[in-house]
């Protein structure tokens, strides 16, 4: 269980009283036509919107992404229903649309396949096109890029689940490293592995960031935790960052990270503690899409600012990522397009080949995807400075290798990111003039003006295999290069492959010491985890002693993650490293793990009584799910809470108290309840087995994120009085718990 303490937002945001709304029901919004929703959006002077591609040509649209020649590949989703329900049969469908004329608007389509069941992710690279297709992972090959497929699709990975459609494999994007990376959400659960691998072989993900490696074939969780994330992108300097929904919406993600999840717990209990937002300001809380404007086309300002929907406000926002330690600080920049436009359901963002900016619009009226109010709608919007010119007709297939070398240094990183993986495809295939390609990125990356370059120089090398076998002569030298993220990088891939010599792994130890960047030291705890862990401790102990690093957002909790595995097996050790160290959290932690066993049920009971604590202060609590404990969120709907779940769907939770109410005084309860955005519950109140009060609690019935209100018990004044509310299951539904945000008596 997390019994973390949480890092508050600063004062100001405490009292910053936003009318916001979780969950909202059905609107009754109007249903506009393409041109009339894009003729009342509002943009800073000097922008437009282009309705670039709507219905009837795409419907239920759930992906989308460009191709090496500028086309938008969309993955229409008509198999939708609802949430928990899609229809059968091959219905869904991939398009090709191209911009024959350049001007914004795609006027010419073709279908590349019809013959796909519900689906949720889109890529394309390495000779076909990835699709997320639960409970598979898929690959149609189009090797000779005629548009149509060259046979079967092969599936890559299976056991994806689909508990919640919204919540399964999606946001598909390429990384710097070479990886294919998506997201996932908390609610349902996946076991993912090969095809017919045994369950020991595949990894359990309800929650977090993924990625594939389309050479290796290998499927690796990269971070755990979030909610329903369905947005991820890397900055100019390669470091990821992911939108969601219901907690705060911003996160810095980082390799082998454990982060603030929603309303449920952490697979490992001993976490202790999870990293959590970066953001400094409040929005209203579902976030959809992210990408980094890293191109041209609009003013300088813009460059390496985060664009991303917010699916309750319908507008498009902007944060900026400022520096703070191993980490950043996410700042609120622009409210940069409203729509007005209660059905505008915008969750997904590119950034296109001309520097413009485009948004998917599911488009409906139940913008929670709780039903279909207008079926077979859809859009996309192209965002752009007035008056750009024209997008040249281009095909970066047909390009030289060297053509493509000299791309890593485009202003517009649209064609970096399309040309490097060309080349790591080229290099896979053995088609690759590497005696030419390596050489030129050296150059590149030895005049390279700024780091953005001297970066993608660094890993289109390693994307073309520069470093394969390599790592001691070549991978060496650039832990000692005067740019950070150069060191940054070169640990991460050095420790790709889980393998280290002894001397970089005394390389490593000596960095860990001397190492004056935390972005490095962040990198060093991260490669930790993939290391045996005999082969972590030196390391360990040299991180842990830099005191600068004890309220860091990101390193404590890293060090701990690589450290917990092994205290169990080494207390002596790690009691040791804890009490040497400069890390307050260690010092906590390791004692704390090496008292509690795998199946303490006395700590788990301790653990619970401290989380109730925090919310319903002097009562008590019974009849509630113990396999899934009472859960103490941090930040839930922008307040702290406690998630309780009851113990069947016939037998509510119930939290109470006895108490003598005191006479000439006015004593009143107080509580402060919400609910999931896609959940149901009811709050029934009762003094001594009298019912005073009964709601159900859910976003049909409620409009504001919390209900707060009070009974008065001076009717009951000097009397002993048992007060029990109760968190009664709705319904079949296996997502009925309460959130609780504080229950307290006061007299005065």
């Amino acid at each position: 269980m997390n019994r973390s303490s949480f890092t508050h937002l600063s004062s100001t945001l405490l009292v910053i009283t936003f009318a916001l709304t979780a969950a909202v029901p059905p609107s009754d919004a109007k249903f506009l036509l393409p041109s009339q929703a894009a003729a009342q959006m509002t943009l800073p002077d000097g922008f437009e919107v282009k309705v670039a591609l709507s219905e009837p040509n795409i419907g239920e649209t759930i992906a989308f992404c460009f191709d090496v020649k500028g086309r938008l590949w969309t993955l229409d989703n008509l198999n939708y229903m609802t949430r928990r329900l899609h229809s059968s049969g091959t219905k869904n469908r991939i398009q090709i649309f191209e911009d024959s004329d350049g001007d914004g608007v795609f006027d010419k389509k073709k279908l590349f396949t019809d013959n796909l069941t519900f689906s949720s992710g889109l890529a394309i690279g390495h000779g076909g096109v990835y699709v997320g297709m639960p409970p598979e992972l898929i690959f149609i090959p189009d090797a000779n890029h005629d548009d149509t497929p060259d046979g079967p699709h092969e599936v890559l990975l299976n056991g994806w689940g689909i508990n919640d459609r919204h919540e399964t494999l999606n946001s598909f994007n390429w990384g710097p490293d070479g990886w294919l990376y998506g997201c996932h959400g908390v609610y349902t659960d996946s076991m993912v592995g090969k095809p017919g691998a045994p369950e020991s072989q595949r990894q359990f993900i309800d929650g977090g960031i993924w990625r594939f490696h389309p050479i290796k074939k290998d499927f690796e969780i990269y971070a755990e935790g979030l909610s329903n994330p369905w947005g991820f992108d890397f900055n100019d300097a390669g470091q990821g960052f992911a939108t969601g929904c219901v907690i705060p919406h911003l996160f810095h993600i980082i390799q082998g990270g454990v982060y603030h999840k929603q309303s449920k717990p952490n697979r490992n209990a001993y976490v202790y503690d999870t990293i959590k937002t970066i953001r400094d300001h409040v929005h209203k809380s579902a976030h959809g899409g992210a990408r980094f404007y890293l191109a041209n086309t609009f003013p300088e300002k813009y460059r390496d600012t985060l664009f991303m929907c917010n699916i309750h406000e319908h507008n498009v926002l902007t944060d900026i990522m400022v520096r703070n330690g191993s980490g950043y600080i996410g700042k609120h920049g622009e409210e940069f397009m409203e729509t007005h436009d209660l059905a505008w359901v915008g969750f997904s963002v590119l950034i296109g080949p001309e520097g413009a900016v485009y948004i998917l619009d599911w488009h409906d009226q139940d913008i929670c995807g709780n039903s279909v109010k207008f079926p077979n709608s859809a859009r996309v919007y192209r965002i752009a400075p007035k008056n750009i010119p024209p997008l040249k007709k281009f095909d970066l297939n047909q390009l030289s290798d060297l053509e493509l070398v000299a791309i890593q240094s485009h202003e517009n990183d649209w064609y970096v990111r399309k040309a490097r993986v060309i080349l790591q495809m080229r290099a896979a295939n053995k088609t690759l003039n590497s005696t030419k390609v390596h050489p030129q990125l050296e150059t590149m990356f030895h005049q390279a003006s700024n780091y953005g370059k001297r970066l993608r120089a660094f890993w289109a090398l390693q994307a073309t295999g520069r470093f394969d076998g390599t790592k001691e002569s070549d991978l060496f030298t650039y832990l000692n290069h005067s740019d950070e993220f150069v060191r940054a990088r070169a640990v991460q891939f050095i420790a790709e492959d889980k393998k280290v010599s002894d001397e970089l792994l005394a390389k490593f130890a000596q960095m860990a010491t001397s190492e004056t960047s935390a972005v490095v030291r962040l990198y060093l705890s991260a490669a930790l985890q993939r290391l045996p862990y005999e082969k972590r401790w030196t390391i360990l102990e040299n991180l842990a002693s830099h005191e600068e690093d004890n309220h860091d957002h990101n390193l404590p909790k890293m060090i701990w993650l690589a450290l917990e595995p092994m205290v169990k097996a080494q207390p002596a050790r790690a009691l040791t490293l804890a009490i040497n160290s400069k890390m307050s959290n260690l010092q906590e932690y390791v004692p704390r793990r090496m008292l509690v066993g795998t199946s303490s049920s006395e700590a788990k009971d301790k653990v619970w009584q401290t989380n109730l604590n925090r919310i319903a202060p002097g009562f008590s609590i019974r009849r509630f799910d113990m396999e899934k404990g009472l859960i103490y969120l941090p930040s839930f709907k922008n307040s702290e809470a406690l998630q309780t779940y009851p113990i069947s769907h016939e037998l509510g939770v119930i939290v109470s108290r006895k108490v003598s109410i005191p006479k000439d005084k006015t004593t009143r309860l107080n509580f402060s309840v919400s609910f999931h955005p896609h959940q149901s519950w009811r709050l029934e109140i009762k003094i001594n087995g009298e019912k005073r009060y009964d709601q159900v609690i859910s976003s049909a019935t409620l409009q504001e994120e919390w209900l707060s209100s009070s009974l008065d018990l001076s009717a009951y004044a000097d009397q002993n009085v048992t007060i029990e509310l109760f968190n009664h299951p709705l319904g079949k539904s296996d997502q009925e718990s309460a959130y609780w945000k504080y229950i307290t008596l006061t007299s005065q």
